[in-house]
């Protein structure tokens, strides 16, 4: 075998695309958490003036992302119920993107948007091999 099939085949290898999940788990996983402690430390300022996209409550809606944020970032930072916290995230964004502060420009809005996309990502991939998930249901 040559030596540009070999590097293709080491490269072309599905190990890769579990390490690109990996990472992008751990990667959304570690700023989401942060952006959700962010949240926890200002609570006393924000508790009044959040967004109600939901019609809960400041404080409610406050509580729930800030439960998703940090609860589902530390599962997918740790490789378990990726899907299901992955889902969460992704619905958390979308409210985010969509419903939270309507009539802002797109521009407004396009991080949370990207996370969305991220998570959507999570929810289609799983975990893959390089998590608890794997470990502890047998799914890939």
């Amino acid at each position: 075998m040559d030596t540009r099939k070999r590097i293709y085949k080491f490269l072309s290898t599905e190990r890769w695309n579990d390490s690109a999940i990996f990472f992008m788990r751990i990667f959304a996983g570690v700023l989401m958490l942060i952006h959700g402690i962010g949240k926890i430390n200002n609570y006393e300022m924000l508790f009044t003036t959040f967004p109600d996209p939901l019609g809960i409550g400041s404080e409610a809606s406050l509580v729930l992302i800030i439960g998703a944020e940090t609860i589902c970032s530390l599962l997918l930072i740790v490789g378990l119920f990726v899907r299901p916290a992955a889902l969460i995230l992704a619905v958390g964004m979308f409210v985010a993107s969509f419903l939270a502060v309507p009539g802002e420009p797109f521009a407004a809005h396009e991080l949370s948007f990207v996370y969305m996309g991220i998570y959507v990502m999570l929810v289609i991939s799983g975990g893959m091999r390089y998590s608890l998930d794997r470990v502890f249901f047998r799914v890939q």
